[in-house]
């Protein structure tokens, strides 16, 4: 195999993967718009409804503050991560 046959190659491997980012990223961003759509639509008790729903399922922000306190209270991990040196 020539050098061209291996350059055509690599390029058209490179083509074909710049395909599939840039279909991936339309996909994501029309399904972004879609919903975003929906929102839009929705009636205000609709609104709230979904609202409620998203807070139950969204993770409490303390729970991360609580379990990291709790790991250096074990001595797991170290009070300042961006520390190399304990002395300081």
């Amino acid at each position: 195999m020539g050098f061209w046959e291996r350059l055509k190659a690599a390029l058209g491997r490179e083509a074909d993967e710049a395909r599939d980012i840039y279909a991936d990223a339309t996909r994501r961003a029309e399904a972004d718009l879609d919903r975003r759509e929906r929102e839009l639509a929705e009636t205000p008790q609709e609104k709230l409804e979904r609202m409620a729903r998203e807070l139950e399922t969204a993770p409490d922000p303390l729970d991360e503050v609580r379990a990291r306190l709790d790991r250096m209270r074990a001595g797991d991990e170290p009070e300042d991560p961006t520390r190399a040196d304990p002395a300081g």
